[in-house]
């Protein structure tokens, strides 16, 4: 049986790994292709397992098999997680809406119960960050660490340029200098409530619903604070910057946006921030604004090209928490720091009072401008 196999060669990389000489390179990759093989042996063992479950009475039987060949694994010294598995992902999310649990679901249930508590399956909570990440474009843009606890980063502040050197002179340390940003971590917070009929969905269903609701909600925060956080008690934003005439471009109320106005604004921009640079305004300011500015027999100011917009050749990313005629441009990756120091949890409990379960989705977040200079603002006044 090629699952048997696979279990005895992980076991003969533990050996392997522990040698003087072992290529930890070579051994690591093929350890991943075996994981990897193994998924997918219990994937479709999973799924002959629900097709046989659908004519006869023997469900719990074929589930027992799987969680057995875990034990088995275990036994042979190979490390299993067992909130990697299907069981204990399916034992928890039944435990959230008051479902029966089969035999091997139980005995992963309370397996886990024995060493960190009913944590969120592994599985779930990949999925609620990657949804996380899908709904906050903008943590793809800026440059995101995953550091348990506080964090103090540094980056490249102010480069000097090389020297050329005189033969036996004296050398001059240059005058770089290293920017140390302090990352903390502040709650982030979604409680949804909803009556318990939700235990008449479908437990895949009832997963969908639930990462989609928690993902979505905590993602529009975290974009919110990349942008506007105000830096006490929660994430720095973009917007606290101090924005004065080295760094912004103002537009008058009574005033539109002109052409010139934008081409100051890039010329603001340092050259060092071009590769990667981006502009981040709403849609309304895109279309109403910046659109309006286009002149096809004159210039091309913007650009439409696989779904995406230009504007001088930078990409605009589209955010409607941007003031309506103001523009941010600048290179995110470079420029802002962001820690998600844990991964998204997820609490529940059973209201009596209103018949209704609640479900807590937790998740930690801290960020703020590491390179102000790495932004330049088009700003519209307010008098």
């Amino acid at each position: 049986m090629r699952l048997q196999e696979i279990i005895k060669r992980m076991a003969a990389i533990k050996a392997e790994i522990e040698r003087e000489d072992a290529d930890l390179d070579a051994l690591d990759t093929e350890l991943e292709a075996l994981k990897e093989e193994r998924k997918g042996i219990l994937a479709k063992a999973e799924k002959r397992k629900a097709m046989i479950a659908t004519v006869t009475d023997m469900t719990d039987a074929a589930v027992v098999t799987t969680f057995e060949d875990d034990k088995e694994a275990r036994k042979m010294g190979v490390n299993v997680n067992v909130f990697e598995t299907k069981e204990y992902r399916n034992a928890w999310l039944k435990s959230l809406v008051g479902k029966e649990m089969d035999e091997a679901e139980k005995r992963a249930f309370t397996s886990a119960s024995g060493s960190a508590g009913h944590a969120i399956p592994t599985e779930t909570q990949n999925e609620i960050l990657k949804k996380v990440t899908t709904y906050a474009p903008l943590l793809s843009e800026i440059r995101l660490l995953n550091v348990k606890g506080n964090v103090k980063f540094a980056i490249e502040g102010t480069v000097a340029a090389a020297a050329t050197h005189t033969e036996n002179g004296t050398i001059t340390a240059a005058t770089d200098t290293l920017v140390s940003v302090a990352l903390a971590g502040y709650e982030i917070v979604k409680l949804v409530q909803v009556s318990d009929t939700v235990g008449t969905m479908s437990i895949p269903a009832f997963e969908a619903w639930l990462t989609d609701m928690l993902a979505e909600s905590i993602a529009n925060k975290i974009s919110a604070l990349i942008i506007d956080g105000a830096g006490t008690t929660e994430a720095t934003g973009i917007e606290t910057i101090v924005w004065g005439e080295t760094n912004s471009v103002t537009v008058a109320l009574a005033s539109n946006t002109t052409a010139a106005n934008v081409q100051t604004l890039v010329g603001l921009l340092p050259s060092g921030y071009d590769a990667g640079a981006k502009f981040l305004m709403s849609k309304k300011t895109l279309f109403t604004q910046i659109m309006p500015l286009q002149d096809v027999s004159k210039n091309r100011i913007v650009v439409e090209a696989n779904g995406k917009y230009y504007v001088y050749g930078y990409e605009v990313m589209i955010d409607d928490r941007i003031t309506l005629g103001e523009a941010i441009l600048g290179n995110f990756r470079r420029g802002y720091i962001g820690n998600l120091p844990e991964s998204v949890d997820v609490k529940a409990q059973f209201d009596i009072n209103t018949n209704s379960n609640k479900y807590l989705g937790v998740a930690m977040f801290d960020g703020k401008p590491a390179l102000e200079n790495a932004f330049v603002k088009l700003v519209k006044a307010t008098a």
